[in-house]
């Protein structure tokens, strides 16, 4: 089975300053990834490398069988759905404008396609009555559900999300992640940087926990109990998990 996102041996620098130090990874259809680890690690920068947010220095990366380079990066990122830390809306334009303007103007989607596939996506993540409510009449987690919807509306084939609840009221995080368990359950293949360890062991096929720029532990979510490595057990101790000792 082919994988839906290949990483080899992937390094991103900020001039000198090295962020991402050789990273490999497979993600298979249906996988839900997990990835964890301190400010700084690396991890978000990262996941925006895999669709030239953050432009590589060295590595090799394919989405969806298409190897992403100078010619391809416009393809690749039809086929991603990303959602940002911040919401990343258009205060002028109503909710249902925010998702179907992208899929005219970025995907040449036709407005009437365009229009039934927002009011679908709406619908997934339970806001279909929102959709013509302007974002400053939404709480935080309505307008983060919001940007998951618009990111679904593209028919993505891997949803990768960087940090989602992390600019949110501690209230308002339940909400998003009620809504990112129902579509892990619709077998939606997800990436997600995210330090919500209850999330990952109820949604997490494979845990990566990231450190220095490298992914220094990996496996499933019984690593948050049961971790390898010292410096992901005092990670995990911070968070005020328990660890088998």
């Amino acid at each position: 089975m082919s994988a839906v996102v290949s990483v080899r041996d992937l390094e991103v620098a900020y001039g000198n300053l090295e962020v991402v130090k050789g990273v490999s990874l497979d993600v298979y259809q249906g996988e839900k990834i997990v990835i964890m680890g301190p400010s700084g690690s690396g991890k978000s920068t990262f996941l925006r490398s895999l669709i030239w947010l953050v432009k590589p220095r060295r590595g090799r990366i394919v989405v969806d069988g298409v190897e992403v380079k100078h010619d391809t990066v416009r393809e690749v990122r039809k086929r991603v759905g990303f959602v940002f830390q911040s919401y990343n809306l258009f205060p002028h334009l109503k909710v249902i404008d925010n998702i179907v303007l992208p899929l005219v103007k970025a995907h040449g989607i036709p407005r009437d396609e365009a229009v039934e596939r927002a009011k679908e996506a709406l619908q997934m993540v339970g806001l279909l009555e929102k959709a013509y409510a302007y974002p400053l009449q939404l709480s935080g987690g309505q307008q983060q559900r919001v940007a998951i919807a618009r990111a679904l509306a593209i028919r993505p084939r891997v949803l990768m999300l960087d940090e989602p609840t992390s600019a949110l009221d501690p209230e308002l995080v339940d909400e998003v992640l009620r809504v990112l368990e129902e579509i892990a359950r619709h077998g939606t293949t997800m990436l997600i940087v995210t330090h919500e360890v209850d999330f990952a062991e109820d949604v997490a096929d494979r845990v990566l926990f990231f450190e220095g720029g490298k992914v220094v532990e990996e496996g499933s979510p019984e690593i948050l109990y049961n971790p390898k490595t010292e410096r992901l057990r005092q990670f995990l101790k911070r968070l005020h998990r328990r660890v088998t000792v």
